[in-house]
């Protein structure tokens, strides 16, 4: 992984999309990676995430993408 903390954060949830996507419709794959990073990152790296994701320099899995516009403290 790399020195950037914004890189570590989208790879793990790209691979927590690559995981719990197998064999589900694309709205449970969305619900289960909403529920795993809601459930157990911090806060501090969902706003990486959320962040991230806002600037668009960082390959972000479609189902990242979707998922994140779910979580809590996307709004904040």
């Amino acid at each position: 992984m790399s020195d950037n903390p914004s890189t570590n954060v989208v790879e793990m949830a790209n691979q927590i999309a690559i995981n719990l996507s197998h064999g589900k419709t694309q709205n449970q794959c969305v619900i289960d990676i909403t529920s795993h990073i809601q459930r157990f990152w911090a806060p501090s790296m969902r706003q990486q995430l959320i962040k991230a994701v806002a600037e668009g320099e960082l390959e972000i899995h479609e189902l990242v993408a979707i998922a994140i516009t779910q979580l809590t403290d996307y709004s904040k």
